[in-house]
């Protein structure tokens, strides 16, 4: 049986939700990337997920991430292009309560949580959210 991955951040999202629903204390993702790389150095920055290290399989690579129980919902979004003056309404839209939670962005400055966007005064394209 094949499996086709479209989006591959979307699958690790998926992943670390259910090994967390699970109470799984490590899950490994396949494969690894350089933008999920930076999605989980954002989490880890944030506590929602502790060390994960990324090993070389022959093939495209793993990342095993050792989970710490606080993910309650992560899910990978569509690559939508979002005004600073459209982040309120996004919040609003995919997290439970303001402050709760993140939205991670890809930006022309590279990839960042709302906030920092915020803060730098620049829009993105969408690329998950965690809380």
């Amino acid at each position: 049986m094949w499996k086709f991955m479209t989006n591959t951040l979307a699958d690790a999202c998926c992943a670390l939700k259910n090994a967390e629903r699970a109470r799984i204390k490590e899950v490994i993702v396949s494969p690894a990337s350089k933008t999920l790389q930076q999605v989980l150095r954002i989490f880890q920055k944030n506590a929602y997920i502790g060390e994960f290290e990324r090993y070389d399989d022959g093939r495209q690579g793993k990342f095993k991430i050792a989970l710490l129980g606080k993910i309650n919902e992560c899910a990978g979004l569509m690559r939508l292009n979002y005004k600073l003056s459209q982040f309120e309404m996004l919040e609003r839209k995919l997290l439970p309560a303001p402050g709760l939670g993140l939205i991670i962005l890809t930006t022309n400055q590279g990839i960042m949580t709302i906030k920092e966007a915020e803060e730098r005064q620049i829009g993105g394209h969408t690329l998950c959210f965690i809380y």
